[in-house]
């Protein structure tokens, strides 16, 4: 199984007497990539648009004159690859709030923001057109491989009183009749959940918690990271597995 999950209602998979089932596609955290691939996407646009050219040598490279384009882009690269690797959740996003606070505060009282401010500016960061073209057909395929195609190898399912995993790929299917099925939403990352996930436009993820006993003994555990509209499946869970 893959590090991320997401939860899709499929509404051609009818279970017996018309009910619905949930594919669980299982993702890595690069299906949040989307971030770096349309920031390419937006400097490509504007460099085609507003860019000059310099002659290195005898070739032309079309470069943006502003160095915030490129300033820009790297936050957003990094950013997203350094957030998607340290969640900060629940305490721990209380905690770093207030680091950055008492760190801005800190700043502020020794050198100043103006002094900062002024050392940015002094940085230059420029990149031609074709570095972004490379940087977003790179990071596009790969989150399209990773976000169509590889998630479908292998998935987890909830079809009315049972829950499991699949891989089309091998024909292989485990599933199991969960005795006291129990379904938690754990608490949210602040930047990948909210800001990553899209939640400003209706959407956000979460994760969800999954812990049932198996008949004849022992017990199941897993964590669907990373589903869409986290709330509304765990409602549609919980309802199939009740429905026998």
């Amino acid at each position: 199984m893959t590090q991320v999950a997401n939860a899709q209602t499929q509404p051609s998979a009818v279970a017996s007497g018309g009910r619905r089932s949930i594919r669980i596609y299982e993702y890595s955290d690069m299906v949040y990539w989307w971030a770096i691939w349309f920031a390419a996407l937006v400097c490509i646009v504007a460099t085609a648009l507003f860019g000059e050219n310099i002659l290195i040598g005898d070739k032309p490279l079309k470069v943006h004159p502003s160095p915030w384009l490129g300033i820009a882009f790297l936050a957003v690269m990094f950013g997203t690859l350094i957030f998607t690797h340290l969640r900060a959740r629940g305490i721990y996003a209380i905690i770093m709030i207030l680091t950055l606070v008492v760190i801005g505060l800190v700043v502020h009282m020794i050198v100043g923001w103006t002094f900062v401010w002024d050392l940015v500016t002094l940085v230059k960061v420029h990149m031609n057109l074709a570095y972004y073209v490379v940087v977003f057909a790179i990071s596009f395929v790969l989150w399209f491989y990773i976000a169509f195609i590889h998630s479908r190898f292998t998935y987890g399912f909830v079809n009315p009183g049972e829950v499991g995993w699949r891989s089309p790929l091998t024909g292989q299917t485990e599933s199991y009749r969960p005795l006291n099925f129990q379904v938690i939403k754990r608490s949210d990352d602040i930047v990948v959940h909210s800001v990553l996930g899209l939640k400003f436009l209706g959407l956000g993820t979460g994760d969800i918690e999954v812990k049932f006993d198996v008949p004849g003994g022992g017990s199941q555990q897993h964590v669907f990271r990373n589903v869409w509209r986290p709330v509304s499946k765990i409602h549609i869970m919980e309802r199939l597995i009740q429905e026998r």
